[in-house]
């Protein structure tokens, strides 16, 4: 929510630096082909020339490093969450794997009971509990980050 805040604050006072810049600018109404127009009157000497440039100049600048910083920690944001997002993925695949696995054996076990057949069900459940286990330690390993950060 801080960044919201300082989001709103600078883009607030760049509207007030644009509105007193512009108030201090002074307007010229002038007449083309009968039409009049209201434009700000250019500097006159090299000085006011100047320091106009250098103001806009400072002002695009703190906006460009602005914008470049929100930019590069938008950016570090969306790869760490796209890297946990694909870590669990692969987890959540392999997951599904090993539930195949196993409900395959289960399947196969109760649909043609043989001599062993109990004790092969029984060891699919036991893999499957066991890769649970680790699943989960996975999981925990890559959380997923919260996908607001770099406010």
């Amino acid at each position: 929510m801080n960044g919201v805040i300082l989001q709103f604050l600078f883009g607030a006072a760049c509207m007030g630096i644009g509105f007193f810049a512009g108030l201090s600018l002074g307007w010229r109404e002038y007449r083309i082909g009968g039409r009049h127009f209201a434009a700000p009157t250019v500097p006159h000497t090299d000085r006011q020339q100047a320091y106009v440039l250098i103001v806009i100049a400072a002002l695009s600048l703190a906006s460009t490093v602005y914008a470049g910083v929100q930019t590069a920690r938008q950016a570090e944001c969306n790869t760490d969450f796209k890297q946990s997002l694909v870590a669990r993925s692969a987890i959540s695949t392999e997951n599904q794997r090993h539930l195949d696995d196993m409900m395959s054996a289960v399947a196969v076990s109760v649909s043609n009971p043989q001599p062993g057949s109990r004790e092969r069900a029984r060891q699919a459940i036991l893999d499957y509990q066991q890769w649970a286990e680790k699943a989960a330690e996975q999981r925990a390993a890559n959380p997923i980050g919260d996908p607001q950060c770099g406010d």
